[in-house]
């Protein structure tokens, strides 16, 4: 897998804001191929510290070295300090970061079980080893209700977003949910996820197809 750096980040996506110059492919318009300047070390450390659990390396390597957020799939990728405040009220912040020390436990979508989330039926045929529920919830019975151990990255639109596991079994893999608790396996790592994406916008025949 290729080893990422700033430079060879932003070589890729200047290449490609020169052919989509208006940044008209989706999503483009919002991250506009930049990268936010990284985050302190220190800063990730605190959270991790205060919350007992890891943020899987290759994600902080990429937010404290590359960028903290901007440019990434579709709207691209948020800040950490964003993607910790997945609540406005406080009390429901303070326990969506507690619910990452747990584990993310995810099993097998059942077909007939598909009608019960957002997922396509073709898609989920073409490979049904990639689609999962997540049973487990934090506070499932109060109006705070989210998925133990995942950690939001950034949003694909309407209600789709990809994520990070960040404990349990499956910690360090990404996954794309329709936010009712379904699950598709994305990539093993972010470096991977993060990797697949640049792949696509280095071919300049991918981007021209979007513009047309």
């Amino acid at each position: 897998m290729t080893e990422l750096s700033y430079k060879y980040v932003t070589e890729i996506l200047e290449k490609a804001h020169q052919i989509d110059q208006k940044c008209e492919i989706f999503g483009a318009s919002t991250h506009k191929y930049k990268l936010n300047p990284p985050i302190c070390e220190s800063v990730v450390r605190a959270v991790e510290e205060s919350y007992g659990f890891r943020f899987p390396e290759d994600y902080v390597s990429f937010i404290t070295k590359i960028g903290n957020g901007g440019a990434g799939p579709d709207y691209g990728l948020r800040p950490f300090e964003h993607s910790l405040l997945a609540y406005d009220e406080s009390d429901y912040q303070e326990a969506y970061k507690s619910g990452l020390k747990k584990p993310c436990l995810l099993r097998p979508i059942k077909t007939e079980e598909l009608t019960e989330y957002a997922f396509s039926k073709e898609s989920y045929e073409k490979n049904p080893d990639k689609f999962f529920i997540c049973e487990q919830k934090h506070g499932e019975d109060d109006e705070c209700c989210f998925d133990n151990g995942f950690f939001i990255l950034g949003t694909h639109g309407c209600q789709y977003d990809f994520g990070l596991v960040i404990s349990g079994e499956r910690k360090g893999q990404v996954f794309d949910t329709d936010n009712d608790g379904g699950y598709v396996f994305s990539a093993s790592s972010f470096n991977e996820f993060y990797c697949q994406w640049l792949d696509w916008m280095s071919n300049i025949k991918n981007i021209k197809r979007e513009l047309k």
